[in-house]
């Protein structure tokens, strides 16, 4: 994919921003010395960890620099670092290792998993949010779309581009290494403005992949213009114009215990 846009990612930074504040409030832990944020885009979920821990050694790692220049510059005095972490190397364990709305960008969450929960000190926390709107009337319009005879020549196998699982799946799989597990859903129902706001919202993440497959910044334009008369009908809008958008999301948290390792 093309780099991202921390500016149009921003634009909805207090929707973004409430998954992280959510998450954090159920870590069980005091005084963690070290945190990582995966895929800490920005900076603004990092400044959640900050803001609860402020004597913590926190780093920040997402995989775009436009991304990580951006926290650089907005918070100068934090440490950011750009890197992939599915083939993270570094024999750095963490108290906490975070990651809001990112393990979905990546595959093969099997692997992922054991190699995050690597990362973890003995009796640390794992901790990850992850979009779980696939069901969305909004993410099957772009399918639907996306697999037109007008589309599909260039945004063939896009989909594969998010990992998306159920919160069985995550449970069986921590369930290997962990004994200390948490899962829970939350659907937040976000109030936009218009139906434009749900194609500038989803534009900057799930169909992104979708538009960077596409040849010119025209048929750019014509794709987002299908996706936005099919929301049209999937969205009424209120009483008072605005627009609700049902955003269904997964967490969970797996502590490592003394006991815990993984073969």
């Amino acid at each position: 994919m093309r780099e991202w846009d921390p500016d149009q990612y921003l634009q909805f930074k207090r929707e973004r921003t409430q998954p992280s504040i959510d998450l954090v409030a159920r870590i069980q832990m005091d005084d963690p010395r070290t945190i990582i944020d995966i895929g800490c885009g920005p900076g603004n979920s990092t400044q959640i960890l900050l803001r609860r821990w402020p004597h913590a050694d926190i780093l920040g790692l997402d995989k775009s620099e436009k991304m990580i220049q951006k926290a650089r510059q907005d918070y100068p005095d934090q440490k950011w670092i750009v890197g992939d972490a599915s083939t993270l190397e570094t024999r750095q364990t963490y108290d906490i290792v975070f990651s809001n709305a990112a393990i979905h960008w990546i595959p093969r969450h099997e692997i992922l998993l054991q190699r995050l929960f690597q990362k973890v000190n003995e009796n640390g926390i794992l901790a990850v949010q992850i979009p779980e709107n696939q069901e969305s009337p909004l993410y099957k319009a772009i399918l639907r779309v996306s697999k037109s005879g007008k589309w599909n020549t260039f945004t063939t196998g896009q989909e594969a581009a998010i990992t998306y699982h159920s919160a069985d799946y995550y449970y069986g799989q921590l369930s290997l290494y962990a004994k200390e597990i948490t899962i829970w859903e939350t659907i937040y129902y976000h109030i936009m403005n218009s139906h434009q706001e749900l194609i500038d919202w989803y534009k900057s993440t799930a169909m992104k992949p979708y538009l960077d497959s596409l040849p010119t910044d025209e048929s750019r334009a014509e794709f987002e213009k299908e996706i936005f008369i099919e929301c049209k009908a999937a969205y009424p809008p209120q009483r008072d114009g605005k627009i609700l958008y049902p955003f269904k999301r997964l967490f969970f948290t797996a502590r490592k215990l003394m006991k815990d390792s993984i073969c």
